[in-house]
């Protein structure tokens, strides 16, 4: 029984198939690109060598000469900053019963582990975004939500202590997300918006608690009505509930929640508002499938890794194009 477990694929092309199809599940996929015009900058080093990877961005002020005044001795020079990302190896592994056990069954187990691997690498794809762009300590950008009273106010530091239970997401938070980040904050720079077919957006991702409550809105719904964003074939909007301001709501899951706010018992959401460059990820080598035997060929087991590290996008000492948007959510 040996060769019970013989292949029909190489592993080299379970492994390819296997990035292929979490790079499909990653819900981020549809937010990257390879410069900073996307909002997750990916950046691979393909010959699986070093741990870090280092992201440059360079800047020019621009200053203008005017007339015949002399341009030589006046020239600005280029600003360069770099932002590093540390990577690691993540595994999941999963085992079968035994060939008795798997006899009985319809399914087959290289495929049903393609598809269960699929799933918990993109969802740790995801969680590693997350987790990387969401604050919950030290200074940042953050907009503490309305409650109905034109109330919403920034933050430098976590201003979930200060919310009140009526302090829940609304339409006229969204247009004053977008003008901190066309103007800058204190701990953030002016943020570049996503152009997608010639018009600039910015992106804002609620956890679905929020996203309730801002749906439950008039200004939000009567605004709906004429927003037209069907048939965009971008994927920026696949999924959206939503355009306004300028902004494309979105939904996840991923956002983080609590119910420590307002000094004890609020429950709250650290919603995400971003613009291009926001994150990035570096990858190293490519996904890995290794198969190992058992119990003299009787079991199988699968294991797949791959080298990969996120962080959100950090200039000199300044965030780059993350605004943290602290909502009450209605505890669904």
């Amino acid at each position: 029984m040996a060769n019970e477990w013989a292949s029909g694929l190489n592993v080299s092309r379970w492994a390819k198939q296997l990035a292929y199809e979490v790079g499909k599940e990653i819900y981020f996929s549809k937010f990257m690109g390879k410069d900073f015009s996307s909002m997750i900058v990916e950046k691979s080093m393909e010959e699986g060598k070093g741990k870090d990877i280092t992201f440059g961005l360079v800047g020019l002020t621009g200053t203008v000469v005017t007339g015949d005044s002399s341009l030589e001795g006046n020239e600005d020079g280029l600003s360069s900053y770099s932002q590093t990302v540390a990577t690691s190896q993540r595994r999941f592994g999963v085992t079968n019963a035994g060939n008795f056990d798997n006899s009985k069954v319809l399914y087959d187990f290289r495929q049903e582990a393609m598809s269960q691997l699929k799933r918990v690498y993109a969802e740790d794809h995801d969680a590693q975004v997350f987790s990387s762009l969401t604050k919950t300590t030290g200074a940042g950008a953050y907009l503490r939500a309305d409650n109905g009273a034109n109330t919403s106010v920034y933050a430098a530091t976590d201003p979930k202590a200060a919310l009140a239970a009526a302090d829940l997401a609304i339409a006229g938070d969204i247009s004053k997300l977008k003008r901190m980040a066309l103007l800058g904050t204190t701990q953030s720079y002016k943020m570049k918006p996503i152009r997608v077919e010639g018009k600039d957006y910015f992106v804002l991702l609620l956890h679905p608690e929020a996203a309730y409550d801002l749906t439950q809105q008039d200004t939000w719904r009567n605004a709906q009505l004429n927003a037209n964003i069907r048939g965009k074939d971008n994927p920026i909007f696949s999924g959206a509930l939503g355009v306004y301001d300028g902004v494309i709501v979105h939904e996840h899951e991923g956002i983080t929640t609590a119910s420590d706010g307002g000094g004890a018992s609020v429950h709250y959401a650290r919603n995400l508002f971003l613009g291009a460059g926001a994150g990035c990820m570096g990858t190293v080598g490519d996904m890995t499938w290794v198969e190992k035997s058992f119990d003299y060929g009787n079991k199988l087991g699968v294991a797949a890794g791959k080298i990969y590290g996120v962080d959100m996008t950090s200039f000199n000492s300044k965030d780059y194009a993350v605004i943290q948007y602290i909502s009450t959510a209605t505890n669904l």
